[in-house]
Formats: C-alpha cells, sequence, structure tokens
C-alpha cells in the first residue's frame, strides 16, 4: 500500500507539474499578451475597415452615376469599399485565430497579410517604375473630368475643390479647359475662352464677396495677363510638387504601415508555435497519464 501511495504521490506531482508549464506557456511566457495583442490589433483593423467600407457607400450612394465619367478605376468611393474589404477580410482571420488558439485562421490570416505586404511592395516599385504612365492616365481621366464638368454636381464640386486646394487649374495646364463645350473660345456661353472660379486666385480685398465670374475670357489675352487673375499651373504638376515635397512623410507612413503589417505577421507565428507547443504537451501529458494508470493497476493487482 505504501508503495501504491508513493506511485500515487508521485504521479500528482508530475502531473500537476506539466500542467502548470501549460498555464505558464499561456501567462508567464508572454502567451495571453501575444494573443490579446493580436486580437486586438485586428479588432482595431476590422473598426477601420467597416468605417472605410460604410464611407464608400455612402459616397458613392451620394453622388450616383457620373455618365462616362463613372469608372471603377479613378472613383475614390471603389477604392474606399476595395480597400475596407480587405481590412475586414482579414482581420476577422486574425481576431478569430487569436481569440480561439485557431492555428489554421492564424496560418490563413498570417499568408493573406504576406500576400498583401507584397502586393504594396510591388505596387510601390510598379508606380516608381511607371511614372511617366500613371502621369498620361491621370491626364486622360482628367480631360474626361473636365469635358463633364457641367454634368455632375458632384463631380464639379470635386474639381472644383481640388484647383482650390492645389492652387492649379487643369490637368497639365489652364487651357485644358478649352475641352469643355461652355468654355471653349468658339463657345456661344458667357464662360467662353474661360476657366471656372475655382481656377482664380484669391482677392486680397477680404470683405468683397467671391466672383463666380472671375474666370471668364480668362485665357484669350494668353498665359501671361492670365497669371495675374488665375492659376496656369496643372493640377497634376501641382500633385506632383506636393508629394516630392512630402515624400519623407510619405514615406514615413508607408514604412509604419509595413513594420505594422510585419509584426501582425510575426505575432500569429509566435502564437501559432505557442499553440502547437500546448498541444504537444497536453498530448504527453496524455500518454503520461494513461502510463502511470497502468503501472498503478498493475501494483494493485
Amino acid at each position: 500500500m505504501s508503495k501504491m501511495s508513493r506511485n500515487s504521490s508521485h504521479f500528482n506531482s508530475d502531473r500537476h507539474a506539466v500542467a502548470n508549464s501549460s498555464v505558464c506557456l499561456d501567462s508567464c511566457s508572454c502567451g495571453a499578451w501575444i494573443k490579446y495583442s493580436l486580437f486586438v490589433l485586428n479588432f482595431i483593423v476590422w473598426i477601420a475597415g467597416v468605417a472605410f467600407i460604410s464611407i464608400g457607400i455612402w459616397t458613392r450612394l451620394d453622388k450616383g452615376e457620373l455618365g462616362p465619367f463613372d469608372s471603377i478605376v479613378i472613383d475614390p468611393a471603389f477604392l474606399f469599399i476595395g480597400i475596407g474589404s480587405l481590412m475586414f477580410f482579414i482581420s476577422i482571420f486574425g481576431c478569430t485565430g487569436a481569440i480561439r488558439d485557431n492555428i489554421c485562421l492564424l496560418k490563413t490570416f498570417s499568408i493573406l497579410l504576406a500576400l498583401v505586404f507584397i502586393a504594396e511592395l510591388v505596387s510601390g516599385v510598379l508606380t516608381f517604375v511607371f511614372l511617366d504612365d500613371l502621369e498620361l492616365g491621370l491626364l486622360s481621366y482628367t480631360r474626361k473630368a473636365i469635358e463633364n464638368y457641367y454634368d455632375d454636381a458632384s463631380l464639379s464640386e470635386a474639381i472644383d475643390y481640388i484647383q482650390e486646394t492645389f492652387k492649379c487649374c487643369g490637368g497639365s495646364g489652364y487651357n485644358d479647359w478649352e475641352a469643355n463645350i461652355y468654355f471653349n473660345c468658339s463657345s456661344m456661353a458667357r464662360p467662353k475662352c474661360g476657366v471656372p472660379s475655382s481656377c482664380c486666385k484669391e482677392s486680397t480685398d477680404m470683405t468683397s464677396l467671391k466672383n463666380f465670374q472671375c474666370g471668364f475670357g480668362a485665357r484669350k489675352d494668353g498665359a501671361t495677363v492670365a497669371s495675374y487673375t488665375i492659376y496656369t499651373t496643372g493640377c497634376i504638376s501641382a500633385l506632383n510638387a506636393l508629394f516630392r515635397n512630402n515624400f519623407l512623410v510619405f514615406g514615413l507612413i508607408a514604412f509604419s504601415v509595413g513594420i505594422l503589417e510585419l509584426a501582425a505577421i510575426l505575432l500569429a507565428h509566435s502564437r501559432m508555435r505557442q499553440i502547437l507547443k500546448m498541444q504537444q504537451e497536453h498530448a504527453s501529458r496524455h500518454v503520461y497519464e494513461m502510463q502511470h494508470v497502468d503501472s498503478t493497476d498493475q501494483v494493485s493487482l
């Protein structure tokens, strides 16, 4: 009996030691920290994804159809919906996999995030390589926008906002407005040979109201005369200058996003290793218990 008691006591102490090692894995060895950090990070991304989708859908429904200018490539609403859907989809795998300790979901999350990271690197490289082609594409879309300026209120507001914010006019220059039937020099309309009021320079007299006809006929006397009343630089050039002047800021933002993505991948892999270790310890404990049960039965016999 004393031998059975010693075996039972030894078995119980070993069992508690193995169990304690498993508990320590999830609490003492940063297991819980990694698990809930991964969950919180993905939950924040999930909320951001929902916000992006909502903004995109609201913007799209608010503006409706843009006619010939309507395109999935150039409409920012589709960009918001696409990015938001990607964030929403990937973060679900991360949240669920982290909170349920599911290796399959965590592995799927890591693979998808790695693919996104690679796609971002490739798109960044391609943007620099094909920068001229991108600029030509933007000029083409800008020309379409100018042609349809008066056909859609949301479109005209967007163009006016860009021209006023960046103090520019047209795509490549102020003469791009020749493509619009109302601003064309051969037009019979009042704005002929002119530009929208959003191209006009701000008046020094702060008390005066904005003159919405300030751009009418502004192009007929040439660039020198026009430069006194309107902006003559194209918006594509202004955007290029903005990007080059703030290259460090954009670079830091892109770098920070990449670091967060890599951190999430590393956290997921760390959690997967911990889950595998816990599963192996659980299997070892089960085998250990079965062996001690058999040995106890033999002693009792």
